[in-house]
């Protein structure tokens, strides 16, 4: 297959070009506005093209697929221009600003008949995938609760993130997005009911210890003495119409210990899962809580194949889908149901945590 790739900072130089590379298609050209950029790394990577205008790159015929690694704010515009010329889209996440987003890009995506790839780039990997049949196995029996619990130490870099007009939130947007598609696809897409939720901005002026992005500051790019407007903690609590519970506490600035789980409890066992990013070298921990006889609680370790690239278990998804004509898992319905949670979260934290009630999905 032959790729194009719509915006060229670290997520699709750190992971798609590499799995694209790695999976044996071939990547012919790359696009980003930053003058020099797509050049740079097209050279870097051994890639034939590089545009400053990515019409460019779409009106090519030998193009296939199409990753689009733009900023938030333009995902749906470029979604919807890729899938209108043709070609099969892998959307990076978050998949748009709000519902309204995404529903235009997936009804594009219908109309055009493409394949559309919303960025699951974790489900595909081997924790999730056993998690995911663990609970269709009855392994954890009724999961009637789940909870999210993130915090970090405070070290937000400066950078397009944490304005609004580009990115809408940062807690929120940026990171619970990827924890919603998570929970609900181990779930089984179920539709959420209600939401409750507060928002934080507590360390907006805490000085970074890093410098933004490495490509930002080779570039030049500087953002500091601007605004940082978005939130930096979220908690929340989601009711979905099985009558699960969904709780989040995401903070990634904080006083507090670093940690990142996931962590579903059912009625025949539960299952902690670590999410912070693999490493390549051992398995991070996912846990098992079961009772083997009445009484007794036992906690198993449980091991999977380790994952060798970020995004390339995601990317062999999407690529099998394109060469066989099906859809994908992610095709989009999901991300409806994360930005409507989405958009009630910023509804709710506006009021000062008033319960939002959501309607089905059409």
């Amino acid at each position: 297959m032959k790729i194009g790739i719509i915006g060229c900072g670290i997520i699709a130089v750190n992971a798609h070009i590499p799995a694209y590379q790695k999976l044996g298609h071939e990547v012919v050209a790359l696009a980003d506005t930053v003058p020099g950029r797509a050049a740079k790394f097209a050279a870097q990577f051994g890639i034939a093209c590089a545009y400053e205008a990515y019409h460019a790159l779409l009106a090519r015929e030998d193009i296939d697929a199409v990753s689009v690694c733009v900023p938030t704010f333009l995902h749906e515009q470029v979604a919807v221009d890729v899938l209108e010329a043709g070609k099969h889209l892998y959307l990076e996440k978050p998949p748009a600003l709000d519902e309204a987003g995404i529903c235009h890009v997936v009804e594009t995506a219908q109309r055009m008949g493409k394949i559309l790839f919303v960025g699951s780039n974790s489900l595909y990997q081997p924790r999730f995938q056993i998690a995911r049949r663990m609970v269709c196995e009855g392994k954890l029996g009724e999961v009637y609760a789940v909870r999210l619990n993130r915090a970090q130490k405070r070290d937000i870099p400066n950078g397009w993130m944490k304005w609004k007009q580009y990115t809408r939130g940062f807690a929120i947007t940026e990171g619970v997005t990827h924890n919603l598609d998570q929970t609900l696809y181990l779930l089984g897409d179920v539709e959420p009911e209600s939401v409750t939720c507060l928002t934080y901005n507590k360390f907006a002026d805490y000085p970074p210890l890093s410098y933004g992005y490495p490509m930002d500051a080779a570039e030049s790019h500087t953002w500091d003495g601007l605004p940082k407007e978005t939130e930096d903690g979220v908690f929340a609590l989601i009711r979905l119409k099985n009558g699960c519970g969904l709780l989040i506490d995401s903070f990634r600035a904080c006083n507090a210990e670093e940690c990142y789980h996931l962590k579903l409890m059912g009625t025949a066992g539960g299952l902690k899962i670590d999410m912070r990013p693999e490493s390549g070298k051992k398995p991070l921990g996912l846990t098992y809580y079961h009772e083997p006889q009445r009484g007794v609680m036992a906690e198993t370790q449980l091991d999977y194949p380790v994952g060798t690239m970020s995004h390339l278990d995601a990317i062999g998804h999407f690529m099998d889908c394109v060469k066989l004509g099906i859809p994908t898992e992610s095709n989009g319905k999901r991300a409806i149901l994360i930005m409507r949670i989405i958009d009630a979260m910023f509804a709710s934290a506006e009021q000062n945590g008033r319960q939002i009630l959501l309607s089905s999905v059409d």
